[in-house]
C-alpha cells in the first residue's frame, strides 16, 4: 500500500483541499476533513532540540482532543467573538514534500513541511515548520484522525490560530 500511486495521489488531494479550504476561510469544509475524534496538536519548544509531547501535562501552542474543540474554534472566528481573529488574516499555505511514512488499509502516516504566509490589520507573517498526520478511511475517503504541527520558530510573534498554520 505504502507504494501505492493512488494512495499518494488521495494524499496529496488531502492536504491541498486542506489548505485551500483555510486559505478561502472555507471553515466548514476544513472541519469535515477532520474525524469526530480527530486530535489536532501543536507542541512548544522545550528546548533548543526538543519538543513537548504530551498535551495533557506540558505546555501546547494548540490542543483540542476532538474535532469538538476545533468547531468551537470555529465558532468564535464566524461569530467574530475572537478579538485575535478580527478581522481574518488572509493566508496562502504551501504544503510540500509529502511522504507516506506507514499504514495499512483503513491508516495512512503522512510527514509533510508547510509554510503560510499570513496577511492582515496587524502585519504579516511567515512561518514554517512540519506537519504529521494519520490518516483514516471514513466512508472510503481518507479524513485527517490526528495533525501534529510543528513551528520551527519558538519566538512566535503576532497571533497564532488554526489558519495561521
Amino acid at each position: 500500500m505504502l507504494n501505492d500511486a493512488t494512495i499518494y495521489a488521495e494524499v496529496c488531494n488531502l492536504l491541498a483541499r486542506e489548505a485551500i479550504f483555510l486559505d478561502e476561510q472555507r471553515w466548514r469544509d476544513w472541519l469535515a476533513l477532520y474525524t469526530e475524534d480527530a486530535v489536532y496538536f501543536v507542541p512548544a519548544w522545550q528546548s533548543e532540540s526538543k519538543l513537548t509531547d504530551d498535551p495533557t501535562t506540558q505546555l501546547s501552542l494548540i490542543y483540542s482532543p476532538t474535532r469538538a474543540g476545533l468547531e468551537e474554534r470555529v465558532f468564535r472566528i464566524e461569530s467574530e467573538d475572537s478579538f485575535a481573529s478580527l478581522p481574518v488574516d488572509r493566508t496562502t499555505h504551501l504544503t510540500s514534500n509529502i511522504l507516506v511514512t506507514g499504514g495499512d488499509a483503513d491508516t495512512v502516516e503522512v510527514a509533510a513541511t508547510w509554510l503560510v504566509h499570513a496577511w492582515g490589520a496587524r502585519g504579516e507573517t511567515t512561518r514554517g515548520g512540519r506537519y504529521k498526520y494519520t490518516l483514516r478511511r471514513v466512508d472510503g475517503a481518507l479524513r485527517i484522525a490526528r495533525k501534529v504541527t510543528v513551528i520551527i520558530d519558538e519566538k512566535l510573534q503576532g497571533t497564532v490560530d488554526v489558519y495561521h498554520l
